[in-house]
């Protein structure tokens, strides 16, 4: 396979992840807002969604004031931010249309829907009450593309070079909503932070993850700090998790090594990421939560910018 081709793939699965996980932070902290205890601050609810999707100081920028009509619509359609899940779908079609070849016409036609559905409601004047509406829609159709993926290409190479792109996407991203939840509980003021809002905030990160009702299921407990973050962090399991996604990430990577009989030390750094997750006790990170994933997130980014230099440059 050119590496050009093996590039647009990677790349249209992590745009393609990228767009769906923008919209449920979005879509949760909005709505989650209406429910959230007296104490807390619309505004840091706000912020938190900027925060997570790396806006915030672009949004500043451009806008200023924050408000929900703003930055609701920042994050989803607003053309002047080059970020945003607008931006994402778009990239997510040109990768797919620079891989034609290798994508089944499914999954093509499930892309460009896709992006036709997002431009044409850019085109239309958003409303808050709109949010629901809007990202059911994005949540269904990378609902769709990704069950075409799974059922329609060859699970060969294209096949695991996307797996492999939405995997370690999905595990960014995961990293990403626990970092910035942690610190949306370390800025509510001492003397503000009861058990009432640190529930909310562990039910939020949780539910910003899909990851809401299963964690009330395994451990038959309100969410609270250790059983969210063991959940998200370290369940092998469950397909949310920050472990199985590492793990299918390697998984993937190796397939590939093996087929260009590669043996890159990068893979073996991977290797020994999923392997630390797999032993680790959430006891051993907990107070230091916030650092070890920067740490982590660190280590996903050279991983993958290692991996696209060694097999995607072209």
């Amino acid at each position: 396979m050119l590496a050009r081709i093996a590039n647009s793939l990677f790349w249209m699965a992590r745009y393609l992840e990228r767009s769906e996980h923008l919209a449920r932070y979005a879509k949760v902290h909005q709505f989650s807002a209406i429910d959230a205890p007296e104490a807390q601050n619309k505004e840091d609810l706000l912020m938190s969604i900027l925060k997570n999707a790396g806006m915030n100081y672009l949004y500043q920028k451009d806008i200023g004031n924050v408000n929900e009509m703003d930055v609701i619509y920042y994050v989803l359609l607003n053309l002047k931010n080059p970020y945003n899940i607008i931006s994402s779908v778009s990239s997510a079609r040109e990768n797919a249309r620079g891989a034609r070849d290798s994508i089944t016409t499914e999954v093509w036609e499930a892309i460009n829907m896709y992006y036709h559905y997002i431009n044409n409601i850019a085109q239309i004047p958003f409303d808050t009450d709109d949010t629901y509406e809007v990202t059911h829609h994005i949540f269904t159709h990378c609902a769709h593309i990704k069950g075409l993926i799974d059922n329609t290409l060859i699970h060969n190479d294209a096949w695991h070079l996307i797996s492999m792109g939405l995997h370690l996407e999905r595990a960014t991203q995961i990293c990403r909503i626990i970092i910035t939840k942690t610190d949306d509980i370390a800025n509510v003021p001492e003397n503000e932070l009861n058990e009432s809002i640190q529930n909310y905030h562990w039910s939020t990160m949780l539910k910003c993850a899909e990851s809401f009702d299963m964690c009330n299921r395994t451990y038959r407990a309100t969410p609270s700090r250790s059983n969210a973050l063991e959940f998200l962090l370290l369940n092998q399991k469950f397909p949310k998790s920050l472990t199985f996604n590492l793990d299918k990430a390697y998984n993937h990577m190796t397939k590939i090594a093996i087929t260009k009989k590669s043996k890159d030390d990068f893979i073996f750094e991977m290797g020994k990421l999923v392997y630390t997750f797999k032993f680790l006790k959430i006891e051993e990170i907990d107070e230091n939560i916030h650092v070890y994933l920067n740490a982590t997130l660190d280590k996903m980014y050279e991983i993958a910018y290692r991996f696209e230099k060694s097999y995607l440059n072209y």
